[in-house]
């Protein structure tokens, strides 16, 4: 598990979305909806060592769940009302890392900045920005009686917490 490949991928999936219950907002007589604006939380989580994919829980302005594919610089959300794409970059800032050399247990912790755009369907016209903290665990293999961060890891559990100001 390399660390800044995983927060990488991490960031990615920062801001993913899911799907669910769909988007929250009501839409006026000429089938458009209200313009809205407001605190979004991202919740996104994987137990694969080298995931493409994260499961993903939105709150706040509107409330869904459903899936992040992570790209190297940006994500795709799927949500039942639509999808809408996480531009992440590649800056990653590693906060901690750490590796037990008798057990083998890896930590590490990092954040990211994200926008959000091209949205589709219930997301068209989204935008805004936020804030990633992403965290993993995970025991490494070893190799010749050593631990080897960068083998892929015998088990693994990454989780990102996102806040973003959302404009639908």
């Amino acid at each position: 598990m390399r660390i800044n490949r995983i927060a990488v991928v991490a960031a990615a999936a920062a801001t993913m979305i899911g799907s669910g219950a769909g988007l929250a907002l009501a839409s006026t007589s000429t089938g458009q909806r209200p313009a809205a604006s407001g605190t979004e939380h991202f919740s996104l989580m994987t137990t694969q060592p080298s995931a493409s994919k994260y499961v993903v829980i939105a709150s706040g302005l509107f409330t869904a769940g459903g899936v992040d594919i992570s790209g190297s610089t940006v994500d795709l959300v799927r949500l039942p009302a639509g999808t809408f794409k996480i531009n992440h970059g590649s800056a990653v800032h590693v906060i901690s890392e750490k590796l037990n050399p008798r057990t083998c247990l890896m930590n590490f912790a990092a954040t990211a900045k994200f926008k959000l755009e091209d949205g589709t369907r219930g997301y068209k016209g989204i935008s805004g920005s936020g804030k990633a903290l992403i965290s993993g665990t995970a025991i490494a293999r070893r190799s010749h009686g050593q631990c080897n961060p960068n083998a892929s890891p015998l088990v693994s559990e990454q989780t990102i917490s996102a806040t973003a100001h959302v404009h639908l």
